[in-house]
């Protein structure tokens, strides 16, 4: 979503939840052309819109707003599952920062009680870099609402195996969340759609529910915007592999609804 808005025109600095707001007919168009492309799923817009991570541009009292409006918008873009998108706060844990679990968990819950009154089929709380917040708002999710929530960690790649930047391991991460109740858990961003492959080979997590999206490729600066250089038909050819396995298959950072689209087709 963060690519398609991009390229749409949304101005540096500018959070990409606030144009369920100011632009939701540019909102719109990128969920129907996911939906076109294949998708039986699509995310809401509302990735930085919980109440912490909003008041970094002094929007923290409109986050209600913000996430009804957000699943309104994809409801009418897609007749497919709304899932409703709960990033990370951006904050970090002490020695980092200054984050308390008692804050964040106050956040995510305002958070959900909003996109469950809206009626998502469902909650991803994704991109998550310490298992810490993870399962804080996982746990905050639940006190708020039944509906199935999937968690995705972001994993580096390293000589010891996939980590989170904060140094959680994959497998036993993914166990952890599973364990306290997430109804899939999986990867996304950080990693190419070949990394992604490998680390879905490497897990052994039998009856998890496994649900994977990898970026289009890293990203590189060029001519003063971001490109990923990864084609939409290599991406299929990584991931389609792993659908046998996986509760959900999908796309990250730099994968336009092309990606999905042959995704799709290779599946089948």
């Amino acid at each position: 979503m963060g690519t398609m808005l991009m390229q749409r025109g949304l101005p540096s600095g500018t959070p990409p939840d606030l144009w369920n707001l100011e632009r939701p007919d540019v909102v719109e168009q990128c969920h129907r052309a996911y939906a076109l492309a294949g998708s039986q799923a699509v995310q809401s817009n509302t990735f930085g819109a919980s109440p912490l991570r909003l008041a970094h541009f002094n929007l923290g009292p409109r986050c209600r707003e913000i996430n009804l409006r957000a699943v309104e918008i994809a409801r009418r873009a897609s007749a497919g599952y709304v899932i409703g998108d709960v990033g990370p706060s951006g904050l970090f844990f002490p020695p980092l920062g200054q984050a308390s679990p008692q804050a964040l968990h106050s956040s995510f819950c305002e958070q959900a009680q909003a996109l469950d009154e809206a009626g998502v089929d469902g909650f991803h709380v994704e991109t998550m870099t310490d298992l810490r917040e993870a399962r804080i708002a996982l746990a905050a999710i639940r006190s708020v609402s039944e509906r199935p929530v999937l968690v995705s960690l972001c994993f580096m790649r390293t000589r010891r195996g996939f980590y989170t930047p904060m140094g959680d391991a994959a497998e036993a991460s993914l166990g952890q969340l599973a364990s306290d109740g997430a109804d899939a858990v999986g990867a996304n961003c950080g990693l190419d759609s070949n990394q992604m492959r490998e680390l879905g080979d490497s897990l052994k997590l039998p009856g998890a529910r496994l649900v994977f999206q990898a970026n289009a490729g890293q990203p590189e600066l060029q001519d003063g915007a971001l490109h990923y250089a990864q084609s939409p038909q290599a991406y299929a050819e990584d991931m389609a592999p792993l659908g046998h396995r996986l509760a959900a298959l999908g796309g990250c950072c730099g994968t336009t609804p092309e990606f999905i689209a042959s995704l799709a087709c290779c599946l089948k």
